[in-house]
Parts: C-alpha cells; structure tokens; sequence
C-alpha cells in the first residue's frame, strides 16, 4: 500500500506542468462519468486508482472514508478535481506524518 505516496502528494514536490497534467487526465477520466447528481469524490478517486501504480483497493476505500472536502457545485469541473485531489493529498500527507505504512 502506497508505496509510492510522494508521486501523489499535493503537488509540492511536483512541478506545475506535472500538476496541470495529472489535473488534466483525472478530469477527463470523470468528465466521461459527471453528471450533475454525481458524487465528485468517487469520481475522482475511482479515476486515481484506475491511474495509479501506488495505490491499492484499501488505500481507495481509506481515503473515501476520510475525505472531508467542500466542493463548490458550480465551480468547472476542472476546479472541483483539484479541490478533491488537495484534500487526498492531505489526507495522503496525513498519512505520511503519522506514519501510516502498509
């Protein structure tokens, strides 16, 4: 489980480009699944994991069940994934700094 938790860490230690790019392919990933009765968090976390090497089953299902975001409905969708993706990064960075190791 998450052994490679600093490739999805909030951005810190990524560059812009990187960033804009993994916003861009998580974006497109739940565009094809958004409606406006859809649940963003799952959405989002649903498409990490289908992109993710670093990430298994249990880590997903922690992470949603930890994930406390505020997400502004009427924001482009491109902001709403950003919003969710911060707070899996401090989730994620929470995990680190307790840590949480598989």
């Amino acid at each position: 489980m998450l052994q490679n938790q600093s490739r999805y860490r909030r951005f810190g230690g990524v560059r812009p480009d990187q960033e804009r790019e993994s916003v861009a392919s998580l974006t497109a990933a739940v565009r094809d699944q958004y409606s406006s009765d859809a649940d963003i968090e799952a959405l989002v976390l649903s498409a990490l994991a289908q992109q993710s090497d670093g990430l298994d089953t249990p880590d997903i299902l922690e992470l949603r069940t930890q994930l406390d975001v505020a997400v502004d409905e009427q924001a482009p969708l491109r902001q709403q994934v950003r919003t969710v993706l911060a707070a899996i990064a401090s989730t994620m960075t929470r995990w680190e700094q307790t840590g949480r190791r598989a």
